[in-house]
Parts: structure tokens; sequence; C-alpha cells
């Protein structure tokens, strides 16, 4: 077996010797065929089990990958700054203060070198709007306007999807039925359309938040729904009606001016409707119950209009109702969204994150209301976000001084009236406290809780500071307090943590490189990084300077994707161990003979999650290469000619020298517990043979190698 290892060995290392493009071919051509996947796996779902069940047909898909610009993509989401060829922003998939990461426009994909998330655009928004696979593909070809002609669906699938489907399709007949009443329908018109008109609401504001009216009637819905088509169940499900317990069924919001809730990328899954007269004995809003499309805790009423108007402003203005919603937007302020009245939720919060780390929360005059709402802002600032807050003169909301006010007046009144929360939760209960001393202690308590919150040392200083100049408390004070919050909170998670310890590292073991360690895999990623961005690019040998070279025509050119393969190829031996590597080779190698090799970008948008991870680890970097012209320092790329072609042998050598040792290893050992001498024997000259391939790879490398 070991005869058989070197042999095979000393047979490659001569085609990397005497390497052409024809023995490359020919050997290719002796290695096993087999046919690619199906190419509608290449892109259709992230699991190659499920690529079966692929329910778009692979020319759309290819449309819409073809058309989608990932910055774009993501830009919808969450701001993004320049940084050389790439954009670089706070990851929405964990907790960061320090942006890591990365999209690239050129790749078409997007890395966190925090979290190690990555992925294309389609990824991004799976991961983001929690969507399968198909459901961003579609909202992908509704960005950019790409139709979407599905192949038949299995009945599992059909199903499943009818079941969102009939809510989603029920609730925008609703929303059109009530759009519709309230502009035509005589009571609509005479109830509904007259108060948004008192309100201040113009026919515009009206148009663009799809505003409506449900009839005085028990059933006025229910029997126009049916009469469309649409199942009792689905209106039940949906929260249109409601079937008390003795069976008796009425419309959900009737008498009531409704105002639609639609989800992030704008179609409509809930509804909230407001009652017009004054009887006590009814809530003067409804809202939609939670069901499969409506998850009130992740979802704020405008967001859908107002997510490109906070990226671009980086800032969420944040109200309490519809109206202020929507009378904020018909003063020109756009980045608004409402809680619709409920506490304030981790998920609402997470969502808003997506797009700002600030929040800017408007309040009515209500000094007792807002202090009720403190918990609410406390879970914001736990949350890493950046909260201020603008307090309206008594007796007005936002909506009330939207109205009064100008668009103009408006604005320079949130400018000027901005807060940070916790210098406006220190005057505040500092002048609610006056002398007392128990309401001064229980206030620095209160305010030392909120600062305890905030992520960062500096920010929390900055507090501290100003903190105590307003309550008139020593600075040390509350640092210390602070401090002690936070140990209690360490100490309280480290107490619930049952995972081991873990062990530091020894002194010998911190200061050895991770280059240095006897690790295969760092050479198998380096062959196989080399090939993801390559594999295309022609490269002449003779160019890398080494001497055993000069035998080949310097103006010959070879595909470093034939060459790396051919370099590599056996019928003996596993040069690549890691299973995710082995698969990426195996495709190269399966496309040579068919004269077709991978893009990178077949590898990134591939259908197994495993490889997909790996190509994309392997050609982004966090760092970036700039031109220092200024001081006459210029910054060699890779793929220049000279330095690809000692980058592709080298790689190659490299790895080959370390199989190399791990055989040496292995024969090292087997003569340990051999007890045969003919078998020693033949292990010392297999040995010796291994040393000598070694020493003639070292001598192509440049490299020296001791005995």
């Amino acid at each position: 077996m070991v005869q058989n290892l070197i042999s095979a060995l000393l047979i490659n290392y001569k085609v990397f010797q005497y390497l052409n493009y024809n023995l490359n071919q020919e050997i290719l051509r002796k290695a096993n065929k087999t046919t690619f996947k199906n190419v509608l796996l290449w892109f259709n779902v992230p699991n190659p089990i499920k690529c079966c069940k692929a329910l778009i047909p692979k020319e759309t898909i290819d449309k819409i990958f073809d058309a989608v610009r990932i910055d774009e993509v993501v830009s919808d989401f969450l701001p993004l700054k320049k940084r050389g060829i790439n954009l670089l922003g706070l990851c929405p998939f964990h907790n960061e203060k320090t942006p890591s990461f990365t999209v690239s426009p050129a790749k078409g994909i997007f890395k966190c070198f925090g979290c190690g998330e990555s992925g294309n655009s389609v990824h991004f928004v799976m991961k983001h709007e929690n969507m399968t696979y198909p459901e961003a593909l579609r909202y992908l070809a509704s960005k950019y306007g790409i139709e979407v002609i599905e192949e038949k669906q299995t009945d599992e699938d059909l199903q499943k999807q009818a079941e969102k489907d009939s809510l989603m399709n029920v609730v925008s007949f609703a929303q059109n039925y009530f759009h519709k009443t309230l502009l035509e329908h005589e009571e609509g018109q005479a109830i509904g359309l007259q108060y948004f008109y008192e309100r201040g609401i113009s026919d515009y504001l009206i148009e663009k938040f799809q505003l409506g009216y449900s009839l005085e009637s028990w059933d006025a819905l229910q029997r126009v729904a049916l009469e469309n088509g649409y199942k009792k169940d689905q209106l039940l499900q949906s929260g249109l009606i409601v079937e008390t317990e003795d069976h008796k069924i009425y419309d959900r919001f009737r008498g009531r001016v409704i105002f639609p809730i639609h989800n992030i990328t704008g179609r409509p899954i809930a509804f909230g409707g407001r009652i017009l007269d004054s009887s006590k004995s009814k809530a003067k809003y409804v809202n939609s119950p939670e069901s499969e499309i409506y998850h009130k805790s992740d979802v704020l009423y405008g967001i859908h209009l107002a997510r490109t108007a906070i990226v671009k402003e980086t800032n969420c203005y944040l109200v309490e109702g519809y109206t202020d919603v929507i009378s904020l937007h018909g003063a020109g302020v756009e980045n608004v969204v409402a809680s619709s009245g409920t506490s304030l939720t981790t998920g609402q919060i997470k969502l808003l994150k997506r797009y700002t780390s600030l929040i800017t929360i408007l309040y009515d005059g209500d000094a007792a209301g807002l202090k009720a709402a403190f918990r609410g802002i406390d879970m914001i600032i736990e949350e890493g976000l950046n909260v201020r807050l603008v307090l309206f003169p008594q007796g007005e909301d936002p909506d009330s001084f939207a109205r009064k006010n100008t668009s103009a007046e408006l604005q320079n009144f949130l400018k000027e009236n901005t807060k940070d929360f916790i210098l406006f939760k220190s005057e505040l209960l500092s002048q609610e406290a006056g002398n007392d001393p128990l309401k001064k202690a229980a206030m620095i308590k209160d305010i030392v809780g909120s600062i305890a919150l905030v992520p960062e040392n500096i920010n929390r200083l900055l507090f501290i500071r100003q903190a105590s100049e307003i309550v008139n408390i020593e600075e040390q004070i509350l640092v210390n307090e602070v401090n002690k919050i936070r140990r209690g909170k360490f100490f309280k998670g480290a107490a619930q943590d049952d995972s081991p310890p873990i062990a530091p590292p020894s002194p010998k073991q911190s200061q050895q490189p991770e280059l240095l360690k006897d690790n295969r895999n760092l050479y198998e990623r380096e062959v196989i990084r080399v090939l993801l961005n390559y594999a295309k690019l022609e490269f002449q040998p003779g160019l890398s300077k080494i001497p055993s070279m000069t035998n080949f025509d310097l103006e010959v050119k070879y595909p470093v994707a034939h060459f790396i393969i051919g370099s590599l190829l056996e019928d003996d031996i596993k040069i690549i161990s890691d299973k995710s590597l082995e698969q990426i080779f195996q495709e190269y190698k399966e496309a040579l003979p068919q004269d077709s090799v991978p893009s990178e970008q077949y590898f990134t948008n591939h259908p197994d999650e495993n490889i997909r991870q790996t190509a994309i680890d392997l050609i982004t970097s966090p760092y970036e290469l700039h031109q220092w012209s200024r001081v006459n320092i210029d910054v060699t790329k890779e793929d220049y000619p000279m330095v690809l072609s000692r980058l592709v042998i080298a790689s190659v050598f490299a790895l080959k020298t370390k199989i190399v040792d791990l055989l040496l290893k292995d024969l090292l050992e087997s003569q340990k517990t051999e007890t045969d001498p003919q078998q020693v024997t033949n292990i010392q000259k297999n040995y010796m043979v291994l040393i000598t391939v070694r020493n003639k790879i070292a001598t192509e490398l440049g490299r020296v190698v001791l005995p």
C-alpha cells in the first residue's frame, strides 16, 4: 500500500514537472466521468435534498440573479458605508459595535467576519426576512420587475403554500373592499371619509396608506367575501370575522375606519379599526388577532413606507398611533413608524435595528405615560441602540402638532427638542424628586439602572458624567453603582452557564502562529482558494522563476484549473481530505472534460450549504489592499502574471510537501511497531524515497528542508 502511495506521488510529481495541456486532457479523460447535477440544483434551493421540489424554473432564477445587485438589496435593510471596493456596515444577524459586515458588489456576496454569516442576495433576504428560498426569489423578482411563472408543485408544497396564500389573499381582498367602501359607498363617504378629512388626512395620504371603512353591519364583509369565493375558515383564521360560543358570526371591524397593517414588503397582513362614536361600551381600537401571517410583536405600522427613509436619515421616529404616522408623512417626515398602541417588543426593536442605530421616540406632554414607557426604552438601550426623545407641549401629540404647524416648523421643532434618553430621564426624575432623600435615592437607582444597560463603555461614562451634574451626585458614586449592577449581571449570567470553563492556552501555544501548526487543511484551503479565484485565468509557469521550469516555453500558457487538477489528480491517494473542499475539487474535475470551468458565482450560489459557505469564506477577506501612490508603495495583486504563476505552483507544491510530511510521519510510526526485518527494510527504503521527493519539491519552491 505504501509503495502504491509513493508511486502515485512520483507519478504526480512527474506530471507537474513535464506538464502540458494535452497531458492534462489525457489524464482527465481517464478519470471517472460523472455527469453534472441537474442544472436546476445549482441555484434553486440551499439544500440539495430540496432541489427536486424546486418551484421556479432555472431560466427565471437566472434572470433574477442577473438583475439583482447585492448592494441595492442589502441597502434596503441596513445602512452601508463605502470601504474601498466593498461596503461595510453593522451585521444585522448578531450584536456588534464595530462594523464587520462586508458586502462585495463585484462578487455579489456578503460576509460577516464577526459571526460568520455569508451568502448572496437571496440568502440575505431569506435570513433577514425569515423567508423560504422561493419566497426570497419572489421578493427579488418583484423588486426588479421580473415575472415569475412557477412550475408544477408537489401536493405537500401546494397545500402548505395555499394555506398561507389564502390568508394573504383574503386580507388583500378585505383591504380593497374597505378602501373601496370608504371612497364609493354612501356610508363610507359620509362617516369614514369625513372623519379622515377632519383629521387633516388628504386624499393622497388616504391612497398612500390604503385607508378604509367597514360598514355598520353585522355581516357586510362576510357576505361580499363569500360571494367572491372566499371560505368561512379563511375569514376566521385571518380575524376578519368573529364566531361566538353560540356560533353567531359577525364582522370584527364593523362601523370603524380601517388602518391596514403591512409587512416589510408592503403586503397587507392585518388591520386596525377605530370606532367613531363615543360609546364607552366599545373598545376605541380593535386589531386583528395573531395569525399565520401576522405576529404583532414583530410588526411596526408604516415600516414598509419608512424603511428607505430610515436608512437615508440614519434615524427612526417612533410614535404610538396610526394617525401619528400618517400626519407626519403628510408633513414630509417619512422615517416614522408606530408600535400601534402595544408595548414595545424585542422583535420590533430588532426590526428597527436592521435599518438604523438611532431611535427617536416622540411622546405627548403626559409625563406619567412617558414614565410607564421607560421599561420599553430600557429594552432599546439594552439592544445597543441609541435612544433620543422629543416631548411635545402639554396637550399636543405628534398628530395634532403636525396638523397645526407647517412642515418646516415641525422639523425644526424635532431638531431643537431632541434629547438623549438618559439625560431626559435624569432631568425628569430630578424635578420630581426635589429635595426628598428617599425619592432622590430611588431616582438615582432608576437612572443608574438605565445607564448600566448601555453597551459602550465610552457612552456609559459620558452619560454618568452628565447625569452626575443634573442630579448633583459625585460621578464616582454613579460609576461604582453602575459597575455593581453590571458585575451582578455578569456573574448571574455566568452562574446560569452550564458549559465548562475554557482553559487558557499555555504560553507556548499562545505564541505559536496558526500557520506554523501542523494543519493539512490550511494547505488544502489555499489550493481551493486559488482555484475559486483564478480557475479560468491562464498563466505561464516560466514566469515563476523556478529553475526546473525553464524547460517550458515561456510563451505557453496553461489554464489554472487544468494545471491544478492535473497536478493533484491521483488514483491511489486522496489529495484533499476536507469534505467540502473535496466536493469543490470534484466539481472542477468533472467539469474539465466537458470544457466547462465552474465560475466563482456557481459556488457562492451553490445548493449545498457547506460548499457555499466554504467558497465564500475562501474568496472573502476582512482586509483590502490599497495602492499607496503618495508614498510610492505599489501593492502587487495576485492576478499579476508573475505573481499568479508563483502562487499557483507554490500552492500545489506546498500541499504536496505537507502530504509527504504526513506520509513520512506514518512510516516512522509503522517502523516502531513493525517486527518483520524485511518490512522494516522496505519502510526504510520508502522513507528515503519520500525524503528525495520532498527535497525535490522543496527545490522547486526555493525552500530549504532540514533533515
